[in-house]
């Protein structure tokens, strides 16, 4: 009853937000209203609340997601789940839902309703029996053969749908696995023993599956066996309601699913936050070290310690794939060296493992916004970790860009798993860039210590013995460009958002040109930093993109790659280089860019934002210079546009 009336209570609340028409405490309400309720009906309502508000998206900051769902299901009654978890992550989304079963037509056919939609996003849900539906009664035999040969037709037929698609159309794909039906003829105990399982054939297949989203630009696998199996796989399916009606999720699985889905394919739209800062007592450790001392303090392999030990583990593993790890403790930091010396054998981590440290009385969100400096990192690439209730609320206020969880003091084995669950650190590529990192951002440090030793910033840059080489960004490879474009913001001049197929585009066209550069001085190599996306047209080069990673501005690496396009433009016959700004919240670093480069703005063409600044450079007057303390290797076989294919 209680329930009841609270969920009363809300939705009243609710409708006067929507009466208000405050987007902002709609969504507010909503996340209260489906914390105590999973029921269809105000799921509907919370969707439909936000829809009647008509500039919720911008009170929001939300970006607008026109979807497409091809699917040989029912998936209608998802969409309110799906909307709502959508909006409780930034995303308002615009659905549009395919024939029922006619997901090839919908795939293939340039003149389908899908085409003409012209979606940013395409959801691709195939029930079991329309992806492999030999599968069960080949199981069943035992033949194995013949199994795996459905598992490979399975594949291909998807990889000729999706690569056709691809070729058709640039929006992005999220793509459903099967879920492991959990009724079949073998039994429980054949069908986790046998070779020729069900089981083991629909994992199989779900396995490769991944690989073939993960072969294919813009494409996400959505492994809905996952969400299954953490649900309740006995729940996940109403056998009536599929039999009568093709519905794969139950009605109270949807939420569950809805949310798994969204956090899928978050990964094409939003870049992993780069940065874990950690509390310290009753966080990396349990209790107090001031009041208990270093030997007091709890961790190691024997209950309750092991609880943070495994959250050690855990941020390692993390650190190890490229996500930096520091340090925000109100402590004596003599008191914490001791400590990480003293309990070394009990500890997963040592200091060495974190790339920065604050350790002080001062106040929490003063120490991560040093740190957010000393990185040249945002606070919006942060997540912070604290037992405390007062300090979460404080930097919740304080910094609201920064991510807060909440470490459950009093269940401190939970802390792992409340961490693993938040989305924040997910992604669907790890690059070579990303497991350097860390060893990245430690060089980062010897090189801030050496420019404040230098005389001069001229001896400073000369000592760098900086390195730049340049290359397609289809061989870089593909991946890191787009990675570089989702998350780029200070020195990004027009911060486009593009896709895969976006960048393959501007590297294929006729005087088209996707250029990376890698970068290596005394203290490492910081591999690929920057790009420019760029196109030479009746003699004039446009630069779409050019952008750097804030960890090597000001070293005139922004200039090389500048005198690289202008170069090449030249190749491809251009005569003068037009450039576009569009100042963002966090773009003013390159605000002078051009102008600082002997540019003049002009009037501003068509096909530009309305928005932007637009600069133009004279190249029969003055062609940007490489720094001369840049030393730039040369690669011949890396020719990066086609017209400079057929000058050279």
């Amino acid at each position: 009853m209680q329930i009841d009336s609270e969920r009363s209570s809300l939705r009243r609340e609710l409708d006067q937000a929507v009466r208000d028409g405050d987007a902002v405490k709609v969504l507010a309400i909503t996340r209260r209203l489906l914390s105590v309720s999973t029921k269809p009906a105000d799921h509907i309502i919370c969707a439909s609340s936000l829809a009647r508000i008509p500039d919720a998206i911008h009170q929001l900051g939300a970006r607008r997601l026109r979807t497409f769902w091809v699917r040989s299901v029912t998936v209608e009654p998802y969409i309110p789940y799906v909307v709502v978890e959508a909006a409780l992550n930034g995303f308002m989304m615009e659905f549009e839902t395919g024939g029922y079963g006619s997901f090839a037509d919908e795939l293939l056919n340039p003149e389908s309703s899908l085409a003409r939609f012209q979606p940013e996003l395409v959801l691709v849900s195939l029930d079991l029996e329309d992806i492999a539906g030999a599968l069960p009664d080949l199981c069943a035999k035992g033949a194995r053969t013949a199994a795996d040969a459905e598992v490979e037709n399975a594949v291909a037929r998807m990889g000729d749908l999706l690569r056709t698609f691809r070729s058709l159309n640039s929006a992005r794909l999220a793509v459903q696995g099967a879920v492991i039906p959990h009724v079949n003829s073998l039994g429980e105990v054949a069908d986790a023993n046998l070779p020729n399982s069900l089981r083991h054939a629909v994992q199989q297949l779900n396995l490769r599956l991944s690989g073939l989203c993960g072969s294919i630009s813009d494409c996400v696998f959505f492994d809905v066996d996952h969400v299954a199996s953490n649900f309740g796989r006995t729940q996940w399916r109403d056998e009536r309601m599929f039999l009568a009606s093709r519905l794969q999720v139950s009605s109270q699985a949807s939420p569950a699913y809805a949310q798994g889905l969204v956090r899928s394919f978050s990964v094409l739209y939003r870049p992993p936050r780069k940065v874990l800062c950690t509390d310290l007592d009753n966080t990396l450790w349990g209790g107090v070290l001031g009041e208990d001392g270093p030997e007091g303090i709890s961790t190691g392999h024997a209950f309750p310690g092991n609880c943070y030990f495994e959250y050690q583990k855990y941020l390692k593993q993390l650190s190890s794939r490229g996500i930096l790890i520091a340090i925000a403790s109100k402590n004596n930091e003599a008191d914490v060296r001791e400590a990480f010396q003293l309990r070394a054998a009990d500890l997963a981590l040592n200091l060495d493992d974190f790339v920065a440290t604050r350790i002080n009385w001062n106040d929490k969100s003063e120490s991560i916004r040093e740190i957010a400096e000393e990185l040249s990192l945002g606070l919006d690439s942060f997540v912070f970790v604290d037992d405390n209730p007062a300090e979460c609320e404080a930097i919740r206020r304080q910094l609201p860009g920064v991510a807060v969880v909440d470490a459950p003091a009093s269940d401190p084995w939970r802390l792992t798993e409340v961490l693993a669950n938040q989305a924040f650190f997910d992604t669907n590529m790890v690059t070579s860039d990303d497991l350097h990192r860390v060893v990245e951002y430690k060089a980062q440090t010897q090189r801030a210590e050496l420019e404040r030793n230098a005389t001069s910033r001229d001896q400073f840059l000369a000592s760098m013995n900086i390195v730049c080489s340049f290359q397609s960004a289809l061989e870089a490879p593909l991946a890191r460009s787009v990675q570089l474009l989702a998350k780029t913001n200070q020195f990004n001049l027009t911060t486009h958002r593009y896709s895969a197929a976006k960048v393959e585009e501007f590297a294929s066209l006729p005087g088209g040109q996707a250029v990376v550069v890698r970068v290596r001085d005394r203290f490492g190599d910081s591999g690929v930093v920057g790009l420019a996306l760029a196109r030479t047209l009746d003699a004039t080069c446009v630069m779409d993109s050019l952008l750097l990673s804030c960890r090597v501005i000001g070293r005139g690496i922004e200039t090389a790659l500048l005198a690289q396009i202008a170069e090449r433009a030249i190749r491809s016959g251009a005569r003068r280089l037009l450039g576009e700004y569009i100042p963002t919240k966090k773009n003013s670093p390159c605000a002078t860019f051009y102008e600082d480069h002997g540019f003049a703005e002009c009037p501003s063409p068509a096909g530009f934002s309305p928005n932007s600044k637009v600069y133009e450079l004279d190249l029969t007057v003055v062609v940007p210079a490489i720094p001369e303390w840049i030393t730039v290797e040369g690669n011949e076989k890396h020719e990066l546009t086609s017209s400079a294919v057929e000058s050279a």
